[in-house]
This record gives C-alpha cells, sequence and structure tokens, in this order.
C-alpha cells in the first residue's frame, strides 16, 4: 500500500493519504452518534463490532498493530477550546482521520516542555490525558500551528504538548483517532510510526 503524503512537518505531524481513505471516513460517519445529545466534548469509544469493520478499512491495521477497544471519534460541538496537553501517560503518538473538518478556523497548536514546565499537570480523569492545570494560551508562542483539512489522514505527535482552538467557528468538527496496541505504546514514537508507514 502506497501512502501519499501531502505535508510533512515532523516532529509534529504528517498530513497524508491512500487508496480507500474514503471508505473509512464515509464509515466513521455512518458510526458517529447525535451530536446534539453529546457534551460539548465527547470521546466516543466505537462499539466492538463497529470497531472491527474500522480496522479492516484502513490499510494502517496491516502493517501497525492497532487497538481494537480504542477506535474512538473525538467530537468537539462549535466555539471549544481544549487546553495544552499530552495524550496518555505513555501514547507517542495517533492516527487521525479528519471525517468533519467544515472550515478552517479550529488551529492545533504545539509547545515546548521549557516554555510550559511550570504548570502542574492535571492526569484526571482516569490519568487519559497529561493536561497544563491553568493554561493560558494568550501567553505562550507555540512551536508549530496547523489547520487540519477535511478527508485526510494524520500522523499525530501527542508526545508534545499541543492544543486545538475553535473558538471562533460555528461548527462542529469529528476526527476519528487509532491507536497503537497497548504493549507497544511506550516504545514506540512518532519516528517509528514514520519509519512504519513511510519507511524513513
Amino acid at each position: 500500500m502506497k501512502y501519499e503524503i501531502i505535508e510533512d512537518c515532523s516532529p509534529y505531524y504528517i498530513r497524508f493519504t491512500h487508496e480507500g481513505i474514503e471508505d473509512v471516513i464515509n464509515y466513521s460517519n455512518e458510526c458517529s452518534p447525535d451530536i446534539q445529545n453529546l457534551d460539548t466534548f465527547s470521546h466516543y469509544r466505537l462499539p466492538e463490532t463497529q470497531a472491527l469493520h474500522m480496522l479492516s478499512l484502513t490499510p494502517i491495521s496491516n502493517i501497525m498493530p492497532l487497538m481494537k477497544n480504542r477506535v474512538s471519534l473525538f467530537i468537539s460541538k462549535p466555539r471549544l477550546y481544549y487546553r495544552a496537553h499530552k495524550d496518555g501517560l505513555h501514547n507517542r503518538f495517533s492516527i487521525n482521520y479528519t471525517n468533519m473538518i467544515l472550515d478552517d478556523k479550529c488551529v492545533t497548536s504545539w509547545y515546548s516542555d521549557e516554555d510550559l514546565k511550570d504548570y502542574s499537570i492535571d492526569n484526571l480523569p482516569r490519568k487519559t490525558s497529561r493536561e497544563c492545570i491553568g493554561f493560558v494560551k494568550e501567553n505562550h508562542t507555540p512551536i508549530k500551528s496547523f489547520v487540519a483539512t477535511q478527508n485526510e489522514c494524520i500522523l499525530f505527535n501527542t508526545e508534545i504538548f499541543h492544543d486545538w482552538d475553535n473558538r471562533t467557528s460555528n461548527n462542529e468538527r469529528i476526527v476519528l483517532t487509532l491507536r497503537i496496541i497497548e504493549e507497544l505504546k511506550p516504545q514506540t514514537y512518532f519516528e517509528d510510526a514514520r519509519k512504519i508507514l513511510f519507511n524513513y
């Protein structure tokens, strides 16, 4: 399977596409719950049957063992801001499919450890992310920013502090997120995933 790189901004992200990407995104949208019944931000895990079918649609699962119980939609309502954080206690990267990105107003930014070293880190709830308590975006300068585009796949570095800012948008945002299996998480970094996917 050939992956076509759209933009390589390592070590922050690589935007790419592949044959059959429309099948992944279309099925993912079919699985999305009614947004109106959700909280401002929802981490929606697909039921097992849907998750297994989703993984069968992405060629990435043929070369990278992905978690069957962590095929998730990140669903954001309009005007949401999500503070700077690192995903999980040892999630080094994520595979993200951009299901619903209806404008260019949501900006994702990365920040250096040195810049954010004075923040206390909140590992709750359930230690699913490492979040900067009391983070004030306006006090910091990102080391990299980008605006996601619909119907693409992104190799996303979650081991660098990052936030996303959708405060000026009137649109919902849905991203399918996939993770490597638990036993490989601690030792598999963005650079390792890049080598698996793109051979460099």
